[in-house]
């Protein structure tokens, strides 16, 4: 409902929440668009919580105290998404504010499976900054995905349903009713972004839903000794992965500073390189927002690599630290070959001219 709000009333607030900045590297929109589709997934959230928490005792606490702690994360998010003049350094600070505040509240890592990491971890301060860095980090590293209509709000609803369903399994039912109620908000709001992009999810909505998987993985493990630390960033891994290959790729391989944005992500590589090269065979049929929206299954396809395994083996370390690896081999092997211009011919779309003239 808050997103068709947004929708509804954006003649009166485009001018303010608009990405109206069509030139910058990462942009692969054609006309402004709200991003502050970060409202209508706290409010789902919220909403979902507010029926759900009476009947749970536990959840009355556990939810309350999380979206408190994203509060920072979140204003700061939403500050970008209005005024365009917080940068990414504050906006990370602000991650790390949002992780400090849930450790102090809820406890933070105490555990990653290696005898020696747990035993510097039972010390307050490593385990504070460890948590800080964790959590700040995956928080910041869902915004990088956030590039296609479609993109970063799926991948939000396949974690969040891969925590609701471990949890489940592990009868961790306040985890699994969060995460349950922010799929559901996810979907809500990829209604008005997929696959026409009507309102972007924007950098609030990227801070809140990354700040809240990174948690909700946290206390997962934190809570359920049975569950493998490892499934936690095999859950995570995407994002993850993705921002640690950027950082590697411009400071490294192009001497660049590693906040300066540029088109080389994975997600831009398939829009320009299997895409849109469909789209252009035929400029009847070409619709930019589709063009769009059509690169996302790609990258639906490609989390589902390593997340199928770890919603199903969350307990097994070896198979998830195999889905993590198969996940790398695949995403490095398609960046190789898509930047190269070597795209595999099986990944092409089908020609819409060729489907026209067949008609």
């Amino acid at each position: 409902m808050v997103g068709g709000l947004i929708v509804a009333s954006e003649r009166w607030h485009g001018m303010f929440t608009g990405d109206t900045d069509l030139s910058k590297p990462q942009a692969n929109h054609a006309r402004a668009t709200p991003r502050v589709g970060g409202l209508a997934v706290v409010a789902g959230s919220l909403a979902g919580l507010l029926v759900l928490g009476p009947s749970n005792m536990t959840l009355t606490w556990l939810w309350p105290v999380l979206f408190i702690a994203a509060m920072p994360v979140f204003v700061a998010g939403l500050l970008e998404d209005i005024t365009k003049d917080i940068g990414s350094g504050k906006r990370l600070i602000a991650a790390f504010v949002s992780a400090a505040i849930a450790w102090w509240l809820l406890g933070g890592v105490s555990r990653v499976g290696l005898p020696w990491a747990d035993w510097l971890l039972s010390f307050w301060p490593v385990s504070l900054l460890f948590t800080m860095v964790a959590v700040g980090g995956c928080t910041h590293a869902l915004n990088i995905v956030d590039g296609m209509n479609g993109l970063a709000g799926m991948i939000a609803t396949l974690m969040s349903v891969s925590l609701a369903l471990v949890a489940l399994q592990v009868q961790d039912i306040p985890i699994m009713l969060v995460s349950a109620a922010l799929a559901s908000a996810t979907l809500g709001f990829l209604v008005w972004n997929f696959p026409f992009g009507r309102v972007f999810l924007g950098d609030g909505g990227a801070y809140f839903l990354g700040f809240m998987l990174a948690e909700l993985a946290v206390q997962l493990v934190v809570r359920n000794p049975s569950v493998s630390p490892f499934y936690a960033l095999a859950v995570l891994f995407y994002p993850v992965f993705e921002t640690g290959f950027s950082i590697w790729r411009r400071r490294f391989k192009r001497g660049t500073p590693v906040d300066q944005p540029d088109a080389l992500h994975l997600h831009q590589l398939v829009f320009r390189r299997l895409v849109r090269v469909t789209f252009s065979r035929d400029r009847r049929h070409a619709v930019p927002a589709l063009c769009n929206a059509m690169t996302s299954p790609y990258l639906w396809v490609l989390a589902l690599i390593g997340l199928v395994p770890a919603t199903i083996w969350w307990d097994n370390t070896w198979i998830l630290c195999a889905s993590i690896l198969a996940f790398s081999l695949v995403y490095l092997w398609l960046y190789s070959r898509l930047v190269s211009w070597r795209r595999p011919s099986w990944l092409l779309l089908p020609s819409l001219g060729r489907g026209h003239r067949r008609r």
